[in-house]
């Protein structure tokens, strides 16, 4: 019990600060990935000093391992709906579609009349009073918002309990059997590996003169260059630039990301090689492609970092190949989980969840989202084909984080691009077309997604089930937390400060991102979907003959897990540089110093990631006191 209020309390302080630190504050990203900043940092707060002085106390009331496993998955949890996730641009988007219709974009005659009343807020004065904030003595009209807030919640909800059971079904075969490396916990399983020991008070982990290094580094290097917002004296040393290639033709954005350094370190090597090696790929492809004329008329919603659609397109082809194959993969594994579901077999493992429940859970969810869905006017096949295509957008993305433990990736482009260019405008219909822009609320920015929390909730709880019975009902009390504190929240900053006076993106560009872009095709449809279905077919086509030579060949050098994200957004702009200078660190170490001086060196490489993490936290707050916008150290 004293576990579960822990986290409870900490889910509470995660959806409160996040939206104050990116709304407010316009600092470092505190949540929206798979490795939530603040709740690295709460985890460490709580393992490196409030666990050691309440075991000094007595050992009675030291939190056990299972305890902090249960705080930190519910705070992953919590962590991939505040903000980035859902919180921060689902309300702009309900409403932001009234407020900023005009005569020029036409939303009004192509968008609105379609909108169900039960989706969005019906009181044109509440709208305008979210974007442009309350006058004095003037309260929020909570009443306008009552309805669509339980309903989208609900939804969320539905999703999340979706991806819980899903991620059950598949833990067996990715844990047990595959035995996938999920480096994104060994930094919260290095902080508790003597949470339980009578011997010392304090980890091993936390005694690693390498680990306070590693954390000094960053640490040292971001707070100089923030004291340059102070302080001219004070001049900034480059982390970032742009490195000119093929004689100044083209060239491509750098960032020294720390946590993307620390955590690339341990990837496998054939992992952490092939992200840098596509991505430079496929930026010579692209340039490629530029000098020869080869191009798309037209852009595709969420053409990931400005990747050219034929790179996106070929990307997107590569994920569908990769998730078709891991569930070809565990097609036994599934197949007797089903058996066992239905009695006909009897379960080998206690799991968190019971075969029965994780199938009855997910089969409940998905007709739950279906109905949704369809009653907001979506046809019944496109309400099919939209979930259908979030369900391989999240397998995708969960399995890529948890064999290579990248902190952040997005999916190449978002279904609802396929369904818009293959189906086109004329078929779709507008009613279609305004559900798919809604849509965007739960499945536009796939950075943050719970998929990625469960299956490292689950991993993290793996041997622990006897004591982590409660986990399931925990975690869903953190969703709820997060979800009513966040949007709470976020709803107050908003009326209090006018949306408008907001981060710039989830007050203004997430609402016309989607439905310019459908505006624009609707007004000049685009029949033909062959040549986009070309670059769709190479990608699947290359996808596939990397995976088979994977598998026939051992020492075959290029993992096919990097392709289908190697020119995303994060990848481009925040990663590439850092996954290679891993890469070249570990291939060095193993050369020259073998595994020993490899696990001798993993603490420097895990202080890297929570030094940046610790600088952006500590000058989100001080920038925040001081009324400093801007300073965003860890964006990944």
């Amino acid at each position: 019990m004293r576990a579960l209020l822990t986290g409870v309390v900490l889910v509470a302080a995660v959806s409160l600060i996040s939206p104050w630190a990116v709304l407010i504050v316009k600092g470092s990203l505190l949540t929206g990935n798979a490795i939530p900043v603040i709740a690295v940092l709460f985890f460490f707060v709580l393992t490196a000093l409030v666990s050691p002085l309440l075991k000094s106390l007595s050992r009675r009331l030291a939190f056990t391992r299972a305890d902090l496993i249960l705080i930190y998955a519910m705070m992953l949890v919590a962590g991939a709906v505040v903000t980035t996730g859902f919180t921060g641009g689902f309300m702009s988007i309900i409403s932001g579609i009234y407020y900023y219709a005009t005569p020029e974009n036409n939303w009004a005659n192509l968008f609105i009349p379609h909108l169900d009343p039960w989706v969005t807020p019906q009181d044109p004065e509440a709208v305008h009073l979210f974007f442009e904030g309350l006058p004095p003595d003037v309260s929020i009209p909570w009443s306008a918002w009552a309805i669509p807030l339980a309903m989208w919640t609900s939804f969320m909800v539905a999703f999340s309990v979706v991806m819980f059971c899903l991620g059950v079904m598949l833990r067996g075969q990715w844990i047990d059997r595959e035995r996938l490396v999920f480096p994104l916990t060994q930094l919260p399983l290095a902080m508790i590996e003597d949470a339980e020991s009578a011997e010392r008070r304090v980890g091993r982990f936390f005694k690693s003169r390498l680990l306070w290094l590693g954390i000094l580094l960053p640490l040292l290097l971001h707070s100089w260059n923030s004291l340059h917002n102070y302080h001219d004296a004070f001049q900034p040393l480059a982390v970032k630039g742009r490195i000119p290639l093929l004689d100044g033709r083209m060239s491509v954005p750098f960032l020294l990301n720390f946590p993307v350094l620390g955590l690339s370190y341990l990837m496998p090597l054939g992992v952490s090689f092939s992200l840098w090696f596509f991505c430079l790929v496929g930026l010579l492809e692209q340039s490629a492609f530029a000098r020869i004329g080869v191009q798309l008329s037209g852009g595709d919603m969420w053409t990931s970092g400005g990747a050219s659609p034929p790179l996106s397109l070929q990307m997107s082809g590569a994920m569908l190949v990769l998730v078709l194959f891991v569930l070809w993969n565990a097609r036994q594994h599934l197949g007797s989980f089903w058996r066992q579901a239905l009695g006909r077999e009897e379960s080998t493992r206690r799991e968190l969840l019971g075969p029965r429940a994780a199938v009855c859970g997910f089969a409940g969810g998905l007709l739950f989202m279906l109905a949704w869905l369809i009653s907001t006017g979506l046809d019944v096949y496109v309400a099919i084909l939209l979930v259908i295509g979030a369900l391989v957008v999240f397998i995708g993305l969960a399995r890529i984080t948890c064999e290579a433990g990248l902190p952040s990736i997005q999916t190449p482009m978002v279904p609802q691009a396929f369904m818009i260019r293959g189906f086109g405008p004329q078929v779709l219909g507008l009613q279609n077309m305004t559900g798919l822009g809604l849509s965007t609320v739960w499945l536009g920015d796939t950075a943050a997604n719970m998929m990625n929390s469960v299956m490292h909730s689950l991993r993290l709880s793996s041997g622990q089930e006897r004591y982590l019975r409660h986990l399931p009902w925990a975690l869903l009390l953190a969703l709820v937390v997060a979800l009513v504190g966040s949007i709470w929240y976020t709803m107050s900053l908003a009326y209090a400060h006018g949306g408008i006076n907001l981060h710039g993106w989830y007050f203004r560009g997430v609402v016309r991102w989607p439905f310019n872009h459908m505006a624009s095709l609707a007004n000049a449809p685009e029949a033909s979907f062959a040549p986009r279905l070309t670059f769709i077919t190479l990608g699947a086509s290359v996808m596939g003959a990397l995976l088979y030579l994977r598998q026939r060949f051992l020492a075959w050098p290029l993992h096919p897990i990097g392709f289908p994200v190697s020119n995303t957004h994060p990848i481009i702009t925040f990663g590439w540089l850092s996954i290679l200078l891993a890469w070249l660190c570990k291939a060095t170490i193993l050369r020259y110093g073998g595994v020993r001086l490899y696990r001798t060196m993993r603490p420097f490489f895990l202080g890297l990631a929570l030094g940046e993490f610790s600088a952006s936290a500590l000058w989100v707050f001080i920038d925040g006191a001081f009324g400093v916008e801007g300073n965003m150290i860890f964006v990944f």
